[in-house]
């Protein structure tokens, strides 16, 4: 059964998503700056052992995962209102 409800519901899902995401990146590209290397670089270089272990390194890769996460989640929950749309 639809209701309202259920869009209200999925559209507050959606903008927590879109907050996450959207703060993620600019961690991200903070990090970038910081460093002088893209996030691609740095997962490249992190895949071929190029960089030690440090903390920095971790959170940096962490942070890319949350973001792939969250990305994944704000898709889902697009095609759920969508799919809404259409009842």
């Amino acid at each position: 059964m639809h209701t309202d409800e259920y869009e209200i519901s999925i559209g507050r899902e959606i903008a927590l998503c879109r907050k996450m995401v959207r703060q993620l990146k600019d961690s991200l590209g903070r990090r970038e700056k910081q460093y002088g290397m893209t996030t691609e670089a740095f997962l490249q270089a992190l895949e071929e052992g190029c960089l030690s272990e440090q903390h920095h390194i971790q959170s940096w890769n962490q942070e890319y995962q949350e973001l792939q996460y969250w990305q994944k989640i704000l898709t889902e929950y697009e095609k759920a209102l969508e799919s809404l749309k259409w009842l």
